[in-house]
């Protein structure tokens, strides 16, 4: 029997970080994420100090949210599938193992 542990620390893995990105936790995003947010803070910070709006700043940093939570939640699938696959596969070989005919 195969170990789905390395499946299992992935899977937890990826959960904690999409549930940190859900928070909007920056510790959870890639570095360069993590930059491109600061970056469109301060355009944000230096737009509110003349009273002004910065909506394509907010749209961008909105997208930087949703396409990290977006991809954490794909990969958060395919680590799920990619376990019950190899549980699949563990079966229909104990079954073939096992049958007579």
């Amino acid at each position: 029997m195969a170990s789905t542990r390395k499946f299992d620390r992935m899977i937890q893995a990826t959960a904690t970080k999409l549930a940190a990105v859900r928070k909007r936790d920056m510790a959870a995003l890639p570095v360069g994420d993590q930059a491109k947010l600061a970056g469109l803070g301060v355009v944000v910070v230096a737009k509110a100090t003349r009273l002004k709006a910065s909506p394509a700043a907010e749209r961008g940093a909105e997208r930087i949210w949703s396409t990290a939570e977006s991809r954490l939640a794909a990969e958060l699938a395919a680590a799920q599938a990619a376990k019950a696959q190899l549980l699949a596969t563990e079966a229909a070989a104990k079954v073939a193992k096992r049958s007579w005919f």
